[in-house]
């Protein structure tokens, strides 16, 4: 049984494109994944220079590429306050020039620290290097700790203006939960929105195949049933059509049988001739 096949259509009689609506939803669909993805990547950043800080014992590198928020202005103008310094990771120090930017542990107000600064002096400590540093900053003086070539993590190679304080942000509870959890929770939600729609659509176009499998095997049903009725009448009409025939036979049969019996009545009817009148004729 053939189904007709339908199709939304404007007043003009125009077919209407419908896929502009699934374009939409999939053009909302990748802008949540990209989020999700940024989300998932900064998070995993995030919580690596966390890790790698609260040890105290080794600078957060990525592939040999070391990134730092610049916490003091000692650097400025070079460097200000909020900068992310991208250092190159130092596995020989001989590489070191005076006057590139190197990242080291120092201490800091009795803390162990990273600090980044400029490097003024190198002297020969005979078998190792120290070297000498300062900051940009003209109120800065040199500084008092020298360093060894053993503390030295990497050497700088460009920053990015302000994305020191993001990062910073991001560390804390605060930004990881709004630039982070709350990406991931929508992206959870929104996937669950679409599950369900998902599930619903395909129960609905179940529902529709049964209903047209059904539909179809009762317009089957009606069918066979009109071509039994057909037949039926089709016999039917044939029967009457015999009987009709064989009574039309029967009639023109008594009407011929009928004059020979008229004829034969007259005869018998007709008065016998006398012996005077034979033997007159004779």
């Amino acid at each position: 049984m053939k189904q007709k096949k339908t199709s939304p259509v404007t007043a003009e009689g125009t077919e209407v494109q419908a896929p502009a609506k699934k374009k939409g939803n999939k053009v909302i669909s990748v802008i949540i994944n990209v989020i999700l993805v940024v989300a998932i990547v900064l998070a995993a950043f995030c919580t690596y220079i966390s890790f790698v800080n609260n040890q105290k014992s080794s600078a957060p590198s990525i592939f040999g590429i070391i990134p730092l928020s610049v916490q003091t202005n000692s650097m400025e103008p070079t460097l200000s306050q909020g900068d992310l310094v991208i250092d190159k990771a130092v596995k020989d120090p001989s590489v070191i020039k005076q006057g590139d930017i190197i990242t080291y542990w120092t201490v800091i107000n009795g803390e162990r620290r990273l600090n980044t600064h400029r490097v003024v002096n190198i002297y020969d400590g005979g078998g190792f290097l120290i070297f000498e540093t300062k900051g940009d900053n003209p109120q800065a003086e040199v500084d008092q700790l020298t360093v060894h070539q053993d503390e030295v993590v990497g050497k700088y190679l460009f920053h990015w203006k302000g994305v020191g304080n993001f990062i910073d942000f991001l560390q804390q509870p605060t930004g990881f939960g709004l630039v982070i959890v709350l990406p991931v929770f929508i992206f959870f939600i929104y996937h669950l929105i679409q599950f369900f729609r998902v599930l619903f659509e395909y129960q609905n176009i179940k529902n529709r195949i049964k209903y047209e499998q059904e539909r179809g095997k009762a317009e089957e049903i009606l069918e066979k049933a009109e071509d039994e009725k057909e037949k039926t009448r089709a016999e039917i009409e044939a029967e009457l059509r015999e009987k009709l025939k064989a009574e039309l036979l029967a009639d023109m049969n008594n009407k011929k049988a009928e004059p020979t019996e008229e004829k034969a009545e007259e005869k018998a009817e007709e008065p016998a001739e006398t012996p005077a009148e034979e033997a007159k004729n004779d």
